[in-house]
């Protein structure tokens, strides 16, 4: 390698690492300026690293006339495992198209406001179900682009992207890009028939309706709280309102499947019962399982050691103890604060013991998580919703009163 060639390398590398530490320390996604896209697609195509251009796939310059007229971003979504790989890749390019990179789970750098983009669960159907564009890049399939986008719109811009809410916050009237226009065409490209006039409120009920909604406790925990999030929590506040009464003395856990052995579920029965009194134990179907990890936060139900999801399995739906019990962890109340900004009832950080229990007699090269719980009742009527579809009231009003 000539000495040019090293120092180019160095560079690169050095730029690599700036960049990544500075996207961190600002818990944003890390951007490159790069130039010749069909030469970088053809490299991760080579390299066999799962992504795909998000949207505007119309737009994407590949040819350098194209690079120079665009002024546009370019989202990319691309598998955790690697996601470093590709950017690697975008390092040595420099040149003007504006690229930002997202990872499936949201891992340090390539998150959003230090979030996953998406619900890590939606992320890996992306990139599984993706497909290769004419121009020679991956895109989402219709359906996929269709819901990410409306995903995008509803929740990442809300009233900013210039439709009309539907509840009482202003649009922006004049927003970067023809969003709504969009949105359309990727509606009807994907089957999928709107109103020209729909509002984002509708556009909400329609994502929740296919399984793309954020759920409840991934939106109060959204790093970005802008109005019409707000009043979307307030809807869905009022939407739960006639079981919140009944679930404030409810837990639900769930068992996942990484706790993968009779004697693992056995041990974290035990151990909920101490505190908890379990009324039902549920052992979910494909269909509950989809839809709890597709409407509940549930630690996102990825985890880095392993490229698809981790499935919940079973459903614990418990009554609490009229008073709490100690704190089963070392825990000051400054931090126990700000770790549960939302937590109602301190029992449930037993969650935490039993992991910690079945790691230590089940022990893996890297930790289980095993275990997922509610923190309130807004969550456990979320989480129950999820588990019992239609029967959730029977279950209320028969179980809880």
């Amino acid at each position: 390698m000539s000495l040019v060639s090293k120092v180019k390398t160095l560079w690169a590398t050095l730029e690599f690492n700036v960049r990544l530490a500075h996207a961190k320390i600002k818990k944003g996604t890390v951007r490159f300026k790069i130039t010749d896209l069909t030469g970088f697609y053809e490299q991760m195509h080579g390299a066999d690293i799962p992504y795909v251009v998000l949207r505007w796939a119309d737009d994407v310059p590949m040819s350098a006339e194209q690079e120079r007229c665009n002024k546009h971003d370019i989202d990319h979504l691309i598998g955790d495992h690697q996601i470093k790989t590709a950017l690697r890749f975008a390092t040595p390019r420099p040149g003007k198209s504006k690229c930002d990179f997202y990872s499936a789970s949201g891992q340090s750098g390539t998150t959003y406001n230090g979030m996953p983009y998406y619900m890590p669960v939606h992320a890996h159907r992306i990139l599984t179900r993706r497909v290769i564009d004419q121009r020679g890049f991956f895109r989402p399939n219709p359906e996929d682009e269709f819901f990410a986008f409306a995903f995008h719109l509803c929740y990442h811009k809300g009233h900013r992207c210039g439709i009309e809410t539907g509840v009482d916050v202003a649009h922006e009237i004049s927003p970067q890009r023809d969003y709504l226009a969009g949105l359309l065409s990727m509606g009807k490209i994907a089957g999928i028939t709107l109103s020209p006039s729909i509002k984002l409120v509708q556009l909400h009920a329609l994502l929740a309706e296919h399984g793309w909604g954020m759920s409840n406790d991934l939106m109060l925990r959204w790093p970005d709280q802008h109005p019409f999030m707000k009043a979307l929590i307030d809807l869905e506040q009022q939407a739960a309102a006639e079981y919140i009464d009944a679930a404030k003395s409810l837990t639900v856990f769930i068992l996942r499947d990484d706790c993968d052995s009779a004697d693992l579920q056995q041990s974290a029965l035990d151990m909920i019962a101490e505190r908890f009194t379990i009324l039902e134990k549920i052992g979910l179907d494909t269909e509950a399982k989809n839809r709890i990890m597709s409407q509940t936060r549930g630690g996102n139900w990825i985890e880095k050691y392993r490229p698809e999801p981790v499935q919940p399995i079973i459903a614990i739906i418990c009554r609490q103890a009229t008073e709490a019990g100690p704190l089963p962890i070392v825990m000051s109340a400054a931090k126990l604060a700000k770790r549960y900004p939302h937590l109602d009832n301190t029992d449930v950080l037993i969650k935490r013991v039993i992991r910690d229990h079945i790691n230590k007699i089940a022990p893996l090269k890297h930790d289980r998580v095993a275990i997922h719980a509610t923190d309130n009742a807004l969550e456990t009527v979320e989480t129950m919703r999820a588990i019992l579809g239609d029967q959730m009231k029977t279950f209320i009003e028969t179980r809880c009163n």
